[in-house]
């Protein structure tokens, strides 16, 4: 035998070994042949049955429960993992399948398989997707919009006071010292500081208003109205003050007080305040209606008296109502330079004897371009004759009789013609018992000053008694001849137009 692995070129030693190198590979590629496919079948087996809770195998014991089994990242990365592979077994043989799956299967082969799997289920759910999925709609409900104005203004909660701070008088000294140090930074001017530093002050004494005693807000109040800037916060925070000491200098004669803070003073309803108020130098005509609207007699008639404030066209109305409940109103009222002619001639039927006198002297006058003005107001009235034509004095006369006797309606529309007026307003001249618009009737009808008088009279004797018998005809008489035609006229264009509710008096009505 050693001559044969002599003649092979082999040694006995080498050539054993070779032998049993090639037995050994041989029976271990075999083993692992068998062994591979036999575990590749088991476990394509397993992962083409359902998942563990469909399987209709009878009481499982899920010692080892598998993965779901999806094409989804989580199962995927499972699948590629390192780790075993875990199943579920029947109870009968619970180490059988798992020994032989965990000691025989190397790793690359359930990776493989599984990737064969997931593949599969992926085509298997592509092909029994439609190509052309139904759209989805999705009813979208818009939010409904807020109502800005939802909530009415006396829904909100009121203001609420500062808290009041407790100090001792020393403490009250030191903040008043305080107070006084950084009034001196604010009002050093512009020259003196830059308008950061004035701005830091201005607020830094904003915040130690709790703390300041009333002898020093009432300081600081007469220091800030006298400032040529004061800080804006500031003067709203002491125009609200509850003490009538503190806010009153500055509502008063403080002209930087902006309009919207007048305004909120006015709706604290503080009657003490806007009385203070409506003196002031100037007076826009957004406060001044606001203060008309208040009603208040002593706000109005401060107002009124106040010369700086400018009074609208609808407040001069609404003051010209007010005036029959408080007739103190009428004097100030008719003696204010910037009244209107046309609230004049209202408020003359209001006024007393003396006022009605200066109300003619002063809005009526006679002119030649009046005669024209007035040719032309007849034309557009409808009335073509240019010319003046009186009626009959004894017309005129048995006209009056019948408003004697109390026929008014039946006087009113023979005079309205006569004095070509309408029937209403010749109605408003005989229900007044004074005489001054019947001597501007008589007058823009043609009687003659000598009948006058005896007209006059004769009203007064009569059974309805038109003029009041306290009335003295020589006053009447002197009314009578301070008036012309065209002064007389006017008044009756006037009066004439606020019945109609047109010209001056159609936008208020």
């Amino acid at each position: 035998m050693t001559d044969h692995f002599a003649s092979q070129g082999q040694t006995p030693v080498t050539a054993y070994a070779q032998t049993q190198a090639s037995v050994t590979a041989d029976q271990s590629a075999a083993t692992r042949r068998a062994i591979s496919a036999e575990s590749f079948r088991r476990l394509t087996a397993l992962l083409k049955k359902p998942l563990i809770t469909t399987l209709e195998i009878p009481k499982l014991e899920p010692k080892i429960i598998a993965p779901p089994l999806s094409p989804s990242v989580g199962a995927i990365e499972q699948l590629r993992s390192p780790q075993p592979v875990q199943v579920a077994v029947a109870a009968n043989e619970p180490l059988h399948i798992e020994e032989k799956l965990q000691n025989e299967l190397p790793v690359e082969t359930l990776n493989s398989a599984a990737s064969e799997l997931i593949e599969t289920q992926s085509l298997e759910a592509a092909t029994e997707q439609p190509e052309h999925p139904a759209p989805t709609r999705k009813l979208v409900t818009r939010p409904k919009a807020r109502d800005a104005f939802a909530v009415s203004p006396g829904a909100l909660p009121p203001r609420q006071p500062a808290p009041l701070v407790q100090q001792t008088p020393e403490q009250e000294q030191e903040a008043a010292e305080l107070a006084r140090s950084l009034l001196d930074m604010m009002s050093s001017g512009n020259s003196a500081g830059l308008p950061q530093e004035r701005a830091l002050a201005a607020d830094t004494l904003l915040r130690m208003l709790p703390r300041l005693p009333l002898k020093s807000l009432i300081m600081l109040s007469e220091r800030v109205r006298l400032m040529e800037s004061p800080p804006p916060l500031l003067m709203a925070k002491l125009i609200s003050d509850q003490h009538i000491s503190v806010a009153g200098p500055l509502l008063e004669d403080c002209m930087h007080i902006t309009d919207e803070d007048l305004a909120m003073v006015i709706g604290d309803g503080d009657y003490a305040k806007i009385r203070i108020m409506a003196r002031r130098r100037r007076l826009s005509r957004a406060i001044t209606s606001e203060l008309v609207k208040t009603g208040d007699d002593s706000v109005l008639l401060t107002l009124v008296r106040n010369l700086g404030a400018e009074i609208p066209q609808e407040s001069y109305l609404a003051l010209s109502e007010f005036a029959k409940e408080y007739p103190d109103l009428l004097a100030p009222l008719c003696t204010r330079p910037d009244l209107p002619v046309p609230f004049a001639f209202e408020l003359f039927w209001l006024a007393p004897v003396q006022l009605r006198r200066y109300i003619l002297s002063r809005f009526l006058t006679d002119s030649e371009t009046l005669t024209k003005i007035l040719k032309i107001t007849r034309v557009t009235a409808g009335d073509e004759q240019s010319e003046t034509h009186f009626a009959e004095p004894e017309n005129i006369l048995a006209a009056l009789e019948l408003a004697g006797e109390g026929d008014i309606e039946a006087s009113a529309a023979a005079l309205s013609h006569y004095a070509n007026v309408n029937s209403v307003t010749v109605e408003r001249i005989l229900s007044d018992n004074q005489g001054e618009p019947l001597a501007a009737l008589l007058k823009a009808c043609g009687i003659q000053r000598s009948q006058v008088s005896e007209i006059f009279e004769k009203l007064q004797k009569a059974k309805a008694q038109l003029i009041d018998k306290d009335r003295v005809v020589d006053e009447l008489q002197s009314t009578f001849d301070s008036l012309s035609f065209n002064k007389a006229r006017i008044l009756l264009t006037y009066w004439d137009w606020a019945t109609l509710k047109t010209g001056p008096y159609a936008p208020l009505n």
